[in-house]
This record gives structure tokens, C-alpha cells and sequence, in this order.
């Protein structure tokens, strides 16, 4: 099947802009052009951006040098370049997991602030319910979590 570049950006949820942006950058196959020069993208070109887009919503983004690195190998189709995207992808990983990590203690820490609130809003006696100091609240989070670096 054959899409435009407006259905191709509603489907994937990104402006035609940055389609073309990822063309101009050479993060994509060469795309198609109809009769009257429209770019006309097939699957395989929609699941390729697919991919670039997976690459770079991933919180601050794999650089865009990164991605053209990645994908002049996978242009090349070369077997002898598997063990250097199987490197990229696996340091993109890593890179990841630990922001997974990151905003999992993140929560933490929200999630015994709104405990915090929660109890200080329940309470019936009024002295115990003063909110403490930045500062103290700071610290104490920090044990609860274990420190924080």
C-alpha cells in the first residue's frame, strides 16, 4: 500500500516536517515520488520511520548522528556491520534502563511526598499537622529513598 506524507504523519503521529527532516538527514531509504513528484511511502518505508521515531523519543533523544551512523549501516545491509548496530542499539539500551531507574525513583520520592500530604490532611490535631521545612523534608525523602546522589 502507498501513503502520502500527510497520512504517513497522522498514522505515526509526527509533523511532515520532521518527515522531511529525516529525509534531508538521510535517516531515511530513498522515498518514492509519484507522477507529480508527491513523496508516496510504502510499508516497509512507514515501519523504517517507525524505528527512527523509536529511536528518538526516547527521553533526550539518540542524537541525530547516532541514528545516521545506525542506519548507514543498515543501508549498507552488510553482515559484517551486525556487531556494530548490535553495539549502538545495545549502549541505547543501557541508556535507557538507566532512566528507567532514574524516573522510578523520581515516583518514589512523589509518591511518599503525596503519602505525606495525604496523612498531614488527615490528621485531626492541628500542632502535628504544620508542614515541615524544606530542608528536613528534603532529608528525610533522601533516607527514604535510600540517598540520592
Amino acid at each position: 500500500m502507498l501513503y502520502s506524507t500527510q497520512e504517513v504523519a497522522q498514522k505515526l503521529g509526527i509533523s511532515k516536517d520532521t518527515l522531511r527532516y529525516y529525509e534531508k538527514e538521510g535517516l531515511l531509504p530513498a522515498i518514492e515520488r509519484n507522477h507529480l513528484g508527491y513523496r508516496t511511502y510504502t510499508d516497509a518505508d512507514v515501519e523504517w520511520i517507525l524505528l527512527v521515531c523509536c529511536l528518538r523519543d526516547t527521553d533526550i533523544d539518540m542524537p541525530i548522528l547516532k541514528i545516521k551512523q545506525y542506519v548507514l549501516l543498515l543501508k549498507d545491509n552488510n553482515r559484517g556491520s551486525i556487531l556494530e548496530r548490535q553495539a549502538i542499539l545495545s549502549e541505547h539500551k543501557d541508556y535507557i534502563l538507566n532512566k528507567v531507574v532514574r524516573y522510578q525513583n523520581l515516583l518514589k520520592m512523589v509518591d511518599k511526598k503525596l503519602d505525606f500530604y495525604g496523612e498531614l490532611l488527615s490528621t485531626k490535631d492541628i500542632e502535628s499537622s504544620k508542614c515541615i521545612d524544606y530542608a528536613d523534608a528534603w532529608e528525610h525523602f533522601k533516607s527514604i529513598l535510600g540517598g540520592i546522589a
